[in-house]
């Protein structure tokens, strides 16, 4: 089931004393000036969130999937083997300028922390999750978060894998492409799912108003909505 975490004391905490501002993967360029090239070959298009990718080939879009299971997700692929199920999500949500400073203030492992807190707040006794692999490229026009994560149910003994990129634009719009698979594919999977999302292009240009809000606020709420949308409705998969 996808999740949204609420912040937390710890964390908060995180954000006030983080002093290291060295980034190791800046960059010059826009996010999307690799993929400018599949503009006109990308078969998905989605002209409600403006943006465009060519999905793995043979992979199928997934229809009539009720609220709960896509948790709204703008579109969610499939590989259609019902022995070893592999999805690909793709999702949208506006974010208002104060994350994005935010966001260009803290380190990279700030932001990677904040990711894997909000990825591991939901932990109990029926699922455990855990974020091995991060990384964040920062570019002139936003920054792209890569996240690897694993979850493993008690319930079954099942485990999944997740990959996640995440675009925090600067003109307001935040992009999550998930892809959860098994062990036993996530090579394979993982491989498909980083030349699809090579081809993720974005071309929405509209900004999102600025709110106006408290500062104490402001302060504990602008990495809250930092988050990733999981697709556990659809990834039970049992480990092989």
């Amino acid at each position: 089931m996808n999740r949204i975490t609420p912040i937390t004391v710890t964390f908060v905490a995180l954000i006030f004393f983080s002093t290291g501002f060295a980034y190791a993967t800046n960059h010059t360029t826009s996010i999307f000036s690799g993929a400018q090239r599949f503009a006109d070959s990308n078969t998905y298009k989605n002209a409600n969130y403006s943006f465009s990718i060519q999905p793995p080939l043979n992979w199928g879009v997934l229809t009539n999937l009720p609220p709960n299971v896509s948790n709204n997700a703008v579109v969610i692929f499939s590989n259609n083997d019902k022995s070893q199920l592999a999805t690909f999500g793709i999702y949208h949500r506006y974010i208002t300028p104060n994350v994005i400073e935010a966001i260009s203030n803290h380190t990279d492992n700030d932001v990677l922390a904040t990711i894997a807190q909000e990825m591991t707040a939901g932990n109990n006794n029926d699922s455990q999750t855990i974020v091995y692999n991060g990384l964040v490229d920062r570019f002139n026009d936003g920054v792209r978060v890569s996240v690897s994560s694993a979850t493993r149910y008690t319930a079954d003994n099942s485990t999944t894998l997740s990959e996640n990129i995440i675009y925090f634009l600067n003109n307001g719009n935040q992009y999550t492409l998930d892809l959860t698979s098994n062990s036993t594919t996530i090579d394979k999977n993982s491989q498909l799912f980083e030349d699809s999302a090579n081809t993720f292009l974005s071309s929405q240009t509209n900004p999102v108003p600025e709110f106006s809000v408290a500062l104490a606020v402001l302060i504990i709420g602008m990495f809250s909505i930092i988050f990733i949308f999981r697709a556990k409705g659809l990834a039970r998969i049992d480990h092989k």
